[in-house]
């Protein structure tokens, strides 16, 4: 039995992948629902993912005390599902399994199922993820992981088909050799069980080490990612493709600092690349998670707030150095996406727009040529569908994804100069049309950390765009999170319908923290700066051990296996790394030691890792770039016109690693970079300072020009 429970791991290598919220009362009662057959236990959550399958007839519980405790006294294995709602294959998986009454039956029989949220609950996600990888050599969602009672995993895989298909057993097959191993032999699955929980914890605690901090860390690890870029279509790796914004900002900020053209070439090769391709919508803006194919041109359509908020990061920096105005426009139609499909009223941003749209990926979005023609007229289509590529046949499934080529630009010039205007009134009049059709489903949670990303892109857009509704829009979600979703001192995780949830995540503080600092940085007022103390504060005390390891969650956490932490990116860039660097911003802004010692201490506990692993460590090699390289202060004091002429002055510039710091009169309580630097009435200074050494206070643009080029 021993052996059978051995190969069982050897089919949990997954097919596809789409690479709790409030705890309740123990003795809650199940709503009462008349109009579907099954009702489970997750009906009273407040996760739409987990909503979506409350009425599935697997008996579903939460990832909480009532369900651990029943695995406990009813001595049963768990059955572990972890996904998200925007989850293409997830959904595939419910509709083939966990709507398939035999499937229930088995389930319910011998397991007991619990649902996760991964987006509610990041450290069940981490832990169990680390646990899928280890078992099936990769790992994606859905995650289904089989646990004992006391939840240590002796089986993963991700998707599964019912039945046996492509050689590999179906998931009723393994529920039934799972449920027989464990009623035959249940010594052999803990023994096991215990044995891949030593290895993996073993593994994930290993102490790398800690080298010297230095410069050229940050220049391996962009050299590493370089060796596996496309130089064909741009980006990393083939098939899937994933935007991996975060990489290409280290070639930008790698190719200021070392003038090497290989790596902004390679960055707008990527940028360029998916602008023009299917992941980016050129109707409504914004971009889907990935590209199933190397040439961008096939999305997965699902549409998540952090991806663009962090792609929107990153054609800010690719438009201050080059100018090129495609990026400040994906900006805006990216940002205005957000705005439009993706807000709610409160200031908040939403999680996730499906991928799919009446059962079928994708169908919201694409276009025939019939309907294209219907809609702007035979003679008017013309142009359209030559600029984007639009045939008969399609390019995926029969229909068409929009997308632009070389060619593209052929029909633009040969169109003439009134062709701007008429692509905006036809992708206007395809957008009404197009949002007639039934929208894929929202995920409408609100997650903080998500929105840190987001406050961080409406700052950027603000400073590219010179837009004030995106600095308005910030203003509103720093307004929300401080007033909604910081209680007691304390930052929650979760939102939505008026509910929170509960516990503390590393992820929130570093990623709201750093955004804060961007808001601070273009608002000037001292309630964000204020706001990022408290954060900075409470984040070192919940998250932090004395070795200057950083853990996902607080260490009070009854219901993990172990005490998670993350020093590389994944598909979020490392909360570990955002949080070091906007302790280190928030040193230069305050100069309270604290969070400089602070900063020192968490780099110096990744260093080793950093050597080793430079290509995961981008964030961190971003914390570590601010850290080592120039400190570049720059300072304006006064009022009016002249004041944002200023501003728009250094914002269209490319300087990473620069303080921005702006005041009406130049109080010193508000951060010590003001000090001495109060000005008279109607006048403005401009003050530049590089490595501690501060330049002649200039009172014009022109003057202010001439210093900026010097950093």
């Amino acid at each position: 039995m021993k052996n059978k429970i051995l190969l069982l791991l050897f089919f949990t290598i997954p097919l596809y992948s789409c690479n709790s919220a409030q705890q309740k009362d123990q003795d809650s009662k199940m709503a009462v629902d008349t109009e579907h057959k099954h009702t489970n236990h997750l009906i009273n959550e407040n996760s739409p993912y987990l909503l979506a399958h409350a009425h599935n007839p697997v008996n579903w519980y939460p990832w909480g005390e009532e369900a651990l405790k029943k695995a406990k006294a009813e001595d049963k294995p768990i059955f572990l599902s972890i996904g998200y709602a925007a989850c293409h294959w997830c959904h595939v998986m419910e509709r083939e399994s966990f709507e398939n009454e035999e499937i229930a039956a088995i389930l319910n029989l011998g397991f007991i199922s619990i649902k996760v949220d991964r987006e509610q609950r990041p450290d069940l996600d981490e832990i169990y993820m680390s646990f899928t990888t280890a078992m099936a050599g990769r790992g994606g969602w859905p995650m289904s992981v089989f646990l004992t009672p006391d939840l240590k995993p002796f089986f993963a895989g991700t998707y599964f088909p019912p039945d046996d298909r492509y050689g590999r057993p179906g998931f009723k097959k393994l529920l039934n050799q799972i449920q027989q191993a464990h009623a035959t032999d249940k010594t052999s699955i803990v023994e096991s069980a215990q044995r891949i929980f030593e290895d993996v914890n073993n593994r994930i605690n290993r102490v790398s080490g800690k080298a010297v901090l230095n410069k050229g860390m940050v220049s391996r690890g962009a050299e590493a990612l370089m060796q596996g870029f496309d130089q064909t279509y741009g980006g990393f790796g083939q098939a899937p493709k994933f935007p991996h914004a975060l990489e290409l900002s280290l070639f930008l900020r790698h190719y200021r600092a070392e003038g090497d053209l290989r790596f902004l070439q390679s960055a707008e090769k990527a940028l360029k690349g998916m602008a023009y391709g299917g992941i980016y919508d050129h109707l409504g803006g914004g971009f889907a998670r990935y590209s199933t194919d190397e040439r961008w041109l096939v999305p997965h359509f699902e549409k998540m707030i952090y991806d663009n908020a962090l792609l929107v990061r990153t054609y800010a920096e690719a438009f201050q150095i080059t100018g090129n105005e495609l990026y400040r426009t994906v900006i805006r139609e990216t940002l205005d996406f957000m705005l439009r499909e993706m807000h709610n009223p409160n200031g908040g941003f939403y999680s996730a727009l499906d991928a799919d749209s009446e059962g079928e990926e994708g169908k919201f979005y694409v276009w025939s040529e019939q309907e294209i023609k219907a809609v702007l007229g035979q003679e008017e289509a013309s142009t359209f569908l030559k600029y984007y590529n639009v045939s008969g046949q399609g390019n995926f499934e029969g229909h068409n994804i929009l997308n632009l080529t070389t060619y593209s630009e052929r029909v633009r010039e040969e169109a003439g100069d009134k062709f701007e205007e008429y692509l905006d009134d036809a992708k206007q009049k395809l957008f009404e049309v197009r949002s007639k059709r039934i929208r894929p489903l929202t995920d409408d949670k609100i997650l903080t950390s998500w929105n840190g990303l987001a406050l961080t892109a409406l700052c950027r857009g603000y400073q590219i765009t010179g837009d004030k509704k995106y600095l308005e829009a910030a203003r509103q979600n720093a307004a929300f999170v401080s007033e909604t979703m910081f209680k007691d001192g304390k930052l929650t995780h979760s939102y939505r319908e008026g509910r929170c949830s509960e516990g503390e995540f590393l992820e929130d503080y570093g990623y709201y923290l750093y955004g804060l600092l961007d808001l601070f940085e273009c608002d000037g007022d001292r309630v964000w700066l204020d706001f990022a103390v408290k954060l900075a504060d409470r984040s070192m005390e919940l998250f932090a051990d004395t070795d200057g390891q950083l853990y996902l969650r607080p260490d009070d956490q009854a219901d993990l296996i172990y005490r998670p932490k993350e020093q590389t990116d994944g598909a979020l860039p490392s909360s570990s790394s955002y949080l070091i660097h906007s302790l280190l911003r928030l040193n230069r802004i305050t100069e309270k030691p604290k969070y400089l010692e602070s900063g020192e201490k968490y780099l110096a506990a990744i260093s080793g890792t950093m050597n080793q692993y430079p290509p995961g460590m981008s964030a961190a090699l971003f914390a570590l770039d601010y850290h080592l390289g120039d400190k570049i202060e720059i300072v304006i004091v006064g009022s009016g016109e002249q004041r944002q002429e200023m501003l728009r002055e250094i914002y269209r510039r490319y300087t990473p690693n620069r303080v921005d710091a702006h005041s009406d009169n130049g109080d010193a309580s508000l951060s010590p970079l003001f000090k001495g630097r109060s000005v008279a009435e109607g006048t403005v200074m401009a003050y530049v300072c590089l490595n501690s050494t501060c330049q002649l206070p200039v009172d014009n643009v022109r003057d202010l020009k001439v210093q900026l080029g010097k950093l």
